[in-house]
């Protein structure tokens, strides 16, 4: 039993982190960038404007949607496999998505910050000062990589609390009778009679 409850949350946490790939380039497709000036060291000159923080905004809404998303998709699949085969497997899909999401999280900001890096660094060489050129992605907040791991438990967590308090937790059920029919009605047959 323990190395099915391994095995779950690995498959949980590997199939979840995965998804940080196309999340960094979706950020790094749709998110905007700010402006910066050079300056004569070289370095880039930020001021403060709405395209500073809109890029870590984008960042942010994707990961609370795709938190609420993952939480949904691992309660129903955890669901499924505990009516299935008669299996609690609650806490190892909990504790894989908890695992895979944050892992996601690091995932799609160094995907999309790698992404725009080169290029923003190359511009950022070539400019001389006071010229004004496209920053690349970056996540100063790093509390934002914690939004997907929590809207993912939080998700996940009130659906299962919904099942304890419904009583539905399939692992827990009787399991169907053989022959398909309800076992509150009685059976009529050739013995009977």
């Amino acid at each position: 039993m323990t190395e099915r409850n391994l095995a779950a949350g690995a498959v949980v946490f590997g199939g979840v982190a995965i998804l940080g790939v196309p999340l960094g380039v979706l950020w790094w497709l749709v998110a905007p960038r700010a402006e910066v000036t050079a300056t004569s060291g070289g370095v880039a000159y930020y001021p403060l404007s709405e395209a500073g923080f809109a890029g870590e905004g984008h960042y942010a809404l994707m990961m609370l949607a795709a938190g609420l998303l993952t939480g949904y998709l691992g309660y129903l699949t955890q669901y499924g496999l505990a009516r299935r085969h008669r299996v609690d497997l609650r806490l190892p899909v909990l504790v894989g998505l908890a695992a895979g999401t944050l892992a996601g999280s690091f995932t799609a900001w160094l995907t999309g910050a790698g992404l725009d890096a080169g290029a923003a660094h190359a511009a950022l060489t070539l400019a001389r000062p006071g010229d004004v050129v496209q920053a690349g992605l970056a996540l100063r907040s790093h509390s934002a990589l914690l939004l997907w791991p929590f809207a993912t438990v939080l998700q996940y967590g009130l659906f299962d609390a919904v099942s304890v308090w419904r009583e539905d937790l399939p692992h827990l059920d009787d399991p169907a009778p053989a022959d398909g029919l309800d076992a509150g009605v009685p059976k009529t047959g050739a013995a009977e009679r």
